[in-house]
């Protein structure tokens, strides 16, 4: 599990640090920067799967996702992170490819990562030298070279030598990211698909009926379709199951199935999140942004059970601009708030607006939801 997380230097993150718990939910206003949260979080993760050069250039290339600065402080020339988890820390930093070195001038230069399991320090990066201490302690220089915007996490395969470095970038790799699921009426989830075993759904739920078939065959079946049926009194979902698998969804008072394509988009948007949460192959960590959309407020009761199930499997954050889910995701458990602002186009957790640098955290108490009064 998370313990906390530091983005520095990404696009508004000046320097944001936060705590997290099983269950987190960042709040704030249209612009406060919370999606930011979100990529920089999803650029982590590319960073341990061996992506994170596509995936920057994907966001238009190291210039453009800097902080730009303003009157109080001056523009980062450098992105950098650390993730403290339960078990262990990570750290990096990049910054702009020298114009010198390559072509590939969007790219990210990697010119710093640390590994450390408690106080140990297992993994060094400074520029392309890369240090490594194996299963006895001993510290070796890293032959295979390294590019620089490939992390030293991608690049080791040895389990038998290294096998809490192995540990960390599963853990950083298997991170899994929504972001508002499409639902109109060419949205890939409406779609017939070749059907295959299917434990995660796709990031723009293209394999939607295979996934719920994948859970009708696993032990998440009864919570998918409670959900459902707490949702949506009365209705039923099925898949149709050929080569091709399709969506067929009877509604308590239609008199015929309903495919795909014809559901609504508050309840397709249902379905899927519901097939995210109930995934046969949880994730240690999802980062689920702005689910609510297009959700109708009577079904946040059904949602927030799926999120409190979930969470005994995976560590949950949610960026959301919904006060009415957080009151009852807290209603039925400890779920810690961080509510988000901006001052001068630099993000910060509110309370701390105003203050010339960013404290390090508030007290364990003082960011848990409270309902309104």
């Amino acid at each position: 599990m998370l313990h906390s997380v530091r983005l520095s230097g990404y696009r508004s993150l000046r320097d944001l640090r936060l705590r997290l718990g099983r269950v987190t939910v960042i709040r704030g206003a249209n612009g406060v920067g919370k999606t930011n949260v979100y990529r920089a979080l999803s650029l982590l993760s590319a960073l341990a799967r061996g992506g994170f050069a596509e995936a920057v250039a994907a966001e238009g290339g190291m210039r453009s996702l800097l902080w730009a600065g303003n009157n109080e402080h001056a523009r980062l020339t450098t992105f950098s992170a650390e993730v403290l988890s339960e078990t262990f820390g990570y750290e990096f930093e990049c910054g702009l490819m020298p114009l010198s070195r390559s072509a590939f001038k969007l790219d990210p230069d990697i010119k710093l990562e640390a590994l450390r399991y408690g106080k140990k320090l297992l993994a060094k990066r400074t520029s392309c030298q890369v240090r490594l201490a194996d299963a006895k302690g001993v510290m070796h220089t890293l032959t295979e070279p390294v590019g620089s915007s490939e992390s030293m996490l991608a690049l080791i395969r040895d389990l038998q030598n290294y096998p809490l470095l192995l540990d960390a970038r599963l853990s950083l790799e298997r991170w899994r990211f929504y972001h508002s699921m499409r639902t109109d009426p060419d949205a890939p989830a409406r779609r017939p698909v070749r059907g295959c075993w299917s434990p995660v759904l796709a990031e723009d739920a293209s394999n939607l009926p295979a996934v719920i078939q994948t859970i009708n065959e696993s032990n998440e079946a009864t919570a998918f379709h409670t959900a459902l049926q707490q949702a949506f009194p009365g209705s039923r979902l099925h898949i149709e199951c050929g080569d091709w698998f399709r969506l067929a969804w009877q509604a308590h008072d239609l008199p015929r199935t309903l495919a795909g394509h014809e559901l609504s988009d508050g309840t397709l948007q249902f379905i899927c999140l519901a097939a995210v949460l109930c995934s046969p192959r949880p994730p240690p960590l999802l980062v689920l942004n702005e689910p609510e959309t297009s959700l109708n407020e009577s079904v946040f009761p059904a949602l927030a059970e799926l999120i409190l199930k979930a969470s005994e499997r995976s560590q949950i954050l949610i960026i959301s601009h919904s006060k009415t889910l957080a009151t009852i995701l807290a209603t039925l458990c400890k779920v810690r708030v961080q509510e988000l602002t901006m001052r001068h186009g630099d993000t910060r957790l509110r309370g701390q607006e105003n203050s010339k640098a960013c404290y390090v955290f508030d007290d364990d108490d003082d960011d848990e939801f409270a309902a309104p009064a």
